[in-house]
């Protein structure tokens, strides 16, 4: 898992609140993401790092072009596996002790280098292997010596040491710009055997931060605070651990934990920073079946990914953004700015065939598009908007405004088939909405018109078609105090609102769940039914207790009614039987269960500990053993919330009643991981995106993250971009799964044949079940293409090793009558009977095959010019 260089210095809550700490794990970036040098002065002599607050002092270490590359003669034979850096490589010998070659630093006396060699102290490696092998290989085609070449040299994303000491398993994963070291601590085992001695350091010493610094000659290595998580009743919950410096070895204090339980499974298969050098938050989020879609706000000039976009230029003090990633969090496939010269921001995203729908609101009178548009002026100050891009982010198909004279702010979007295509929720402070004659509510709750900037908000509802170019229905939803919709999903030929509401007359709560206002004088949840037409409530109800009660997010799933955000009651309703039935302190997250048409809570539980916590985002997603509940949000256990909240991840069973990881996996050795914590330190999750079933049981974390120094591997930007804030997005993988790797594009000739390397990947342990692959026009299926062959499918490649992957090699065939073009087939994964996998395969049909253009194993890494200086490590 990857965590900031920079950490606050906060300890791990300890309070009773946890029983039953289940899972140790303890994890240590080794040299993450900095390195400090001085630069050289008056003769080229480094200082220490600490002496000099410049930040011009801060370079990068340890940065892997590729994973980590075996050694088969290439280098020098102690090695085992290597990994190129900047500046430098970083070594694993066959021996288990891991040697970094640092950068060179130039100077009046010339080029220094140096080097750090890491050693275990009583303990020595069992084996040192790949233990996850990447897609990409490596051929050295140095000389005219054919015996010399190496090709087809295998990488492996991780190496594992295997037991270092009885009981305590080592591996390493090149992350980006670190190596990450992570240390499982099986039962009974003892953390305090752990010792590593560090060569080449002139000293060791644990700052105020928890951080470990190591001297050299070329200036002070930072080594990242420590981590070690158990789970708690199903979650990550920390465990205190420090660093104990011994001379120039270190060690680990570990703090009270269960030593009778096994570890957990790391559930973060990667995460990205996305911002510019200014101030970026992430708001919303959508998957497809091959990529995902975040948005948000920006006053970055230099927003990644935006050349080649619908708007490529900040164009006003801040804009809204939408940004496609590569499903992997590797690629930004592309960005766009979306707004005028007023301040903007899309706060709801939804995919269709037409396109990428994004709304939000605006300040701006040129906002771009309009044209055209149901609503092509504003209407005054702050107008709601919606906007149509293609699915390439590439063009802006069409905006609108909505609003009236007063102010008015989208803040989500939900698509329906028919007339009513598009909806769009809000809340608005405008009597003169459009388009409300003949709805289900015609008039703002409040009958006072007062100066525009006093008038109480209401919640809204428009629906427009398709294309943006007209007003279906509109609707006003709330009583004489201030109302606000914060989410709407649509099912069924219905559209369910929720949010939040002072007003104690708000319409049609009779017959709901909970038909009074709590009698406090804050604001309660509620949750609407209307028709899809918008001209009729069909009923309502209020959520909440003795205290503030606000809903942020909902979600449909069958007959049922998922809604979820913050409370500070201890009354909240219905949370007995709940995962967890009481409320925690200061302030807790909360998610229910209702009946689909509003009449009963039949679950609820809080979600939090005692300091301040929110639930923000809310989706449903499939697993092996039915629906999963996931929620997400901000988390902060302490109760004065001094240190700062972190984003975190709750996957709970679809009754609420527990943590999914209750459900029985295929493999009864595994124990799924049902909570993350934190992307960085003082993250905040905004935005989940659940993608269609046949990418895999994973979900899409998005959010916002203060300045950070974590490098993230691999990742589509892997090191933050500056200003006060950058979005962020993680994936993770929530049960036991397989997916595929990416896939290469296959450049075949008419009449010919392409080849290209599949890998299916097992992830979180999952062995359970023999998987047969097809190749189809479709991901639900279909013949191919007239004139395409795909010789060896279907294919059954058996059980997969836990945690490990199997490649084959995928032939495609075309006959000489197929049209040149690029066609795209489909590669679907049967485990058993359950729910199918998909990845898409592009192939190019070619007259004939450019000399810049690789047919055979195209996955492979043509290194033919690199030299072959890559040196044996300094003992």
């Amino acid at each position: 898992m990857q965590y900031s260089t920079r950490q606050r210095d906060r300890k791990p809550s300890s309070r009773g609140r946890f029983p039953g700490l289940r899972y140790f794990f303890l994890g240590l970036l080794a040299l993450l993401g900095a390195i400090l040098f001085a630069r050289p002065k008056h003769g080229g002599e480094p200082h220490d790092a600490s002496s000099s607050p410049s930040p011009q002092v801060s370079g990068k270490l340890i940065h892997p072009s590729v994973p980590f590359i075996a050694n088969q003669g290439q280098t020098d034979e102690r090695v085992r596996f290597y990994a190129g850096i900047d500046g430098g490589t970083v070594y694993v010998t066959r021996i288990g002790e891991i040697v970094y070659d640092l950068p060179k630093v130039s100077g009046k006396t010339g080029t220094t280098g140096w080097s750090l060699k890491e050693a275990l102290v009583g303990g020595a490696a069992a084996l040192v292997d790949g233990a996850e092998k990447a897609p990409t290989e490596v051929n050295y085609l140095i000389g005219s010596e054919e015996s010399a070449w190496r090709t087809n040299v295998p990488t492996y994303d991780r190496v594992t040491l295997g037991e270092v000491y009885e009981g305590i398993e080592l591996e390493l994963r090149a992350a980006g710009a670190t190596v990450e070291k992570l240390f499982h601590v099986r039962p009974g085992a003892r953390p305090e055997k752990i010792g590593v001695r560090i060569s080449g350091a002139t000293f060791l010493r644990a700052n105020d931060k928890g951080e470990l610094e190591v001297g050299t000659g070329l200036g002070t290595v930072v080594f990242s605070r420590p981590k070690a998580y158990q789970t708690v009743a199903g979650r990550a919950h920390p465990v205190e651990v420090a660093y104990a410096v011994e001379g120039t070895s270190y060690r680990f204090e570990v703090g009270q934990y269960d030593r009778t339980k096994d570890l957990e499974i790391d559930p973060l298969i990667q995460a990205t920073f996305l911002g510019g050098s200014g101030g970026d938050r992430v708001t919303a989020a959508a998957a497809t079946a091959s990529n995902v879609l975040v948005a948000g706000t920006t006053d970055s000039t230099d927003f990644p990914g935006t050349a080649g976009g619908a708007r490529p230029a900040l164009a006003g003090p801040s804009d809204g953004f939408v940004a496609l990633l590569s499903s992997d969090l590797k690629t930004i496939i592309q960005a766009t700015y979306l707004g005028g010269t007023g301040d903007d921001i899309v706060s709801g995203l939804a995919v269709s065939e037409a396109g990428i729908y994004a709304t939000g609101s605006t300040t701006s009178t040129d906002f771009p598009g309009t044209t055209g548009g149901a609503r092509p002026e504003n209407a005054g100050g702050k107008d709601a908007f919606a906007a149509l891009l293609t699915s390439d982010l590439k063009a802006l198909t069409q905006a609108t405004y909505f609003g009236g004279t007063d102010e008015d702010a989208a803040s989500s979007v939900a698509l329906f088939g028919g007339a009513y295509a598009v909806f769009v929720a809000g809340r608005t402070a405008s009597h003169d909405l459009v388009g409300t004659l003949d709805s289900a509510q015609p008039l703002n709750g409040d009958p006072v018109i007062r100066p525009v900037g006093q008038n109480t908000n209401d919640g809204f509802i428009a629906a427009f078609s398709a294309d943006l170019k007209s007003l279906t229905q509109a609707t006003y939803l709330g009583g004489r105090s201030s109302d606000s919709i914060n989410a709407i999903a649509v099912s069924a030929g219905f559209v369910y609102a929720t949010g939040e509401t002072a007003s104690t007359d708000f319409p049609k709560t009779g017959g709901g769940a909970q038909e009074i206002h709590y009698p406090d004088g804050q604001s309660d949840a509620f949750v609407a039914l209307l028709t899809s037409s918008l001209t009729t409530q069909v009923r309502a109800t209020y959520l909440g207790g003795l205290g503030q009660d606000i809903a942020h997010a909902i979600a449909v799933s069958g007959s049922d009614v998922f809604v979820a955000g913050e409370t500070t009651a201890s009354s909240f309703p219905g949370t007995l039987g709940g995962l967890q039935p009481t409320f925690g302190g200061a302030a807790d997250g909360f998610v229910a269960r209702l009946n689909s048409s509003l009449a009963n809570v039949i679950q609820a539980s809080y979600v939090g500990a005692s300091g301040f916590d929110r639930v923000l985002a809310l989706g449903i997603s499939g697993s092996f053993f039915g629906p999963v509940v996931n929620v997400a949000g901000s988390f902060d256990t302490d109760p004065d919330g001094s240190v700062g909240p972190d984003a975190f991840l709750w996957v709970l069973r679809y009754d609420l009643k527990g943590f999914a990881e209750t459900f029985q996996t295929a493999n009864p050795a595994v124990v799924q991981n049902s909570a993350f914590f934190s992307f960085g330190s003082s993250d905040v999750a905004t935005a989940l995106a659940v993608p269609p079933s046949i990418s895999g049981f994973n979900v899409y974390l998005a959010g916002e993250i203060p300045p950070s120094n974590a490098d993230q591997m691999g990742a589509a930007q892997p090191r933050y971009g500056g200003g006060a804030s950058d979005g962020f997005a993680d994936k993770l993988v929530l049960v036991s799964d397989y997916s595929f790797s990416p896939l290469p594009t296959i450049n075949v000739t008419q009449g010919g044949q392409g080849l290209a390397t599949v890998t299916v990947n097992s992830l979180n342990g999952f062995t359970g079940e023999a998987v047969k692959l097809g190749i189809f026009a479709q991901p639900t299926g279909g013949a191919l293409p007239a004139g395409f062959t795909a010789p060896g499918f279907p294919q059954d490649i058996g059980s997969l090793p836990p945690n490990g992957s199997f490649s084959f090699t995928l032939t495609i065939g075309v006959a000489s009558t197929v049209t040149p073009g690029t066609y795209t087939l489909w590669i679907v994964g049967f485990p058993g009977t359950s729910v199918a996998h998909a990845a898409p395969v592009t192939v190019n049909v070619v007259t004939t095959i450019p000399s810049t253009m690789q047919t055979i194993s195209p996955l492979q890494e043509r290194n033919s010019g690199r030299s072959a200086a890559w040196g044996a490590p300094t003992p």
